[in-house]
């Protein structure tokens, strides 16, 4: 603490009040910004105060430490003392007497020093005084011996100073120098014979923290632990209860949300087109064999190169492509329940929207946004379509920022990506399709291994995918980096 002498006295005597000094848990500092006087040797003693307060100011006294700037020894440093004091009574009047010279007195006397040699050290480089931070560089990152001795000023134009550690004898009540720092050297050094007297008796420093901690709260009565025990098991119980009313709430929630089947569509509620004359998707060599792909269809035969056209209809006023699922009934489970959820909550700008499935027999398909200009091969094999390097770098950041949003999801990967399932709608924005629900993606898998449809499909198939004897129908997310069109 940095305080008046009688601030310092307050506090210490409060402390003392307090048991603070005692116990001898505490240890209190001052700062002196001032050489002290021969009367704050003894800062404790007042003597308009009774002898019994004073003592017991003495006693409070024991636990603080006074930290000062040093007072050189040296003979040219008890000479300059001298000077200041006749100079103060023969100018000013007022009598040092046993009072020590302030220590910013000698602290200009070296400054004026420092700066005269900074001075003439550009005067004999020949260089202007008048240049202010000139001077002042050579007053940096250098050592002198001042009237208080060696005095070192670092790069930064920082002196390093010496401090003294004062202590209270408690027998003659007197605060001595017991140990020196030295700022050059950042040593600190101990005045032989001198000891630093701790209160409460204490052969040693007091700890960081006291026992009971600066505010007694680590010390409290019998009765706070069980308070505390019986608000932890309160609060404890109610962040539980908390905590499985939202799981509960959620188990709920999720339970109604599949109850809803809000992706069911009655197949009378879809107006169907005549395939191939109004909408038509223009994929011309694929297979037609992946269930679920909403715009282009694959193609049945590439020998007579024959378009084939995705079917088409009208939901709620909106053009839907319809992917007929090849299986006389769907049996409604819990886990193909999730996975449905899961495609209808899908969002995303590159991602074809599932609109909805039909399960009821004969009429099985899945419904998902229609995309009018066909699929990315389709495209790229279009030679009347001009492609330009922005554009073709669009289209493949449209797939990479579909794909992205698509493994970050709960659906994962793709597994069966390639150039004929990513579509794109007549804003020319590319958008992936033909994922999830595999367990409706029926694949035929009795194609001839000599025929060229069989190869081909495996062409944007990962290696390890192919080395596999049972690959997962999902595919991975590796894989899908692999397929990228």
């Amino acid at each position: 603490m940095c305080a008046s002498p009688d601030s310092i006295r307050e506090i210490m005597m409060t402390a003392h009040d307090l048991g603070m000094v005692d116990s001898g848990e505490y240890a209190f500092f001052s700062v002196e910004l001032f050489t002290s006087t021969n009367e704050s040797r003894r800062p404790w003693f007042r003597e308009k105060d009774t002898m019994e307060t004073n003592q017991k100011a003495k006693k409070a006294y024991e636990a603080l430490l006074t930290v000062t700037a040093r007072i050189p020894v040296t003979a040219e440093y008890a000479e300059f003392s001298r000077g200041v004091k006749n100079l103060s009574q023969q100018y000013f009047g007022k009598p040092y007497g046993k009072e020590e010279v302030n220590t910013y007195v000698t602290a200009f006397h070296d400054a004026v020093i420092l700066y005269s040699l900074a001075v003439n050290e550009t005067l004999r480089e020949g260089l202007s005084v008048k240049n202010g931070t000139l001077v002042t560089q050579k007053m940096w990152n250098r050592t002198f011996e001042g009237i208080t001795g060696n005095v070192s000023i670092n790069e930064k134009g920082d002196r390093f100073v010496d401090y003294s550690l004062l202590d209270m004898d408690p027998e003659t009540g007197t605060f001595e120098v017991v140990a020196n720092y030295y700022g050059v050297s950042q040593q600190f050094v101990d005045i032989p014979g001198k000891h630093i007297h701790w209160a409460g008796n204490r052969g040693e420093p007091p700890s960081d923290v006291p026992t009971c901690g600066f505010d007694g709260s680590l010390c409290s009565d019998e009765l706070f632990p069980q308070y505390v025990i019986v608000t932890s098991v309160l609060s404890t119980v109610v962040v539980v209860f908390i905590i499985m009313s939202f799981f509960i709430y959620r188990h709920f929630q999720l339970e109604a949300e599949l109850a809803s089947m809000t992706w069911k569509i009655r197949w009378e509620d879809i107006v169907n087109t005549k395939q191939g004359v109004k909408k038509r998707s223009g994929s011309r060599q694929s297979l037609n064999r992946s269930l679920g792909s909403s715009c282009p269809s694959e193609a049945m035969s590439i020998a007579d190169n024959r378009q084939v056209f995705v079917r088409n209809g009208y939901y709620k006023g909106m053009v839907v492509a319809i992917k007929t699922i090849n299986k006389s009934r769907v049996d409604i489970t819990r886990s193909l329940l999730l996975e449905l959820k899961r495609m209808k909550d899908l969002q995303h700008e590159h991602i074809v929207r599932f609109v909805g499935c039909c399960v009821d027999p004969p009429h099985c398909c899945l419904v998902t946004e229609y995309c009018q200009k066909g699929s990315l091969q389709d495209i790229l094999e279009n030679e009347e379509i001009k492609l330009d390097s922005m554009f073709r770098f669009s289209l493949m950041h449209d797939v990479v920022k579909g794909m992205a949003y698509l493994h970050s999801s709960e659906i994962r990967s793709h597994g069966n990506l390639k150039s004929t399932n990513c579509v794109v709608d007549s804003r020319f924005v590319l958008k992936v399709t033909d994922f999830g629900l595999h367990c409706l993606r029926i694949y035929d898998e009795n194609d001839n291994e000599d025929s060229y449809a069989h190869w081909r499909r495996k062409l944007w198939t990962a290696p390890e995918l192919l080395r596999m004897n049972n690959p997962p129908l999902e595919g991975t997310q590796k894989g899908d980096v692999y397929s990228f069109p």
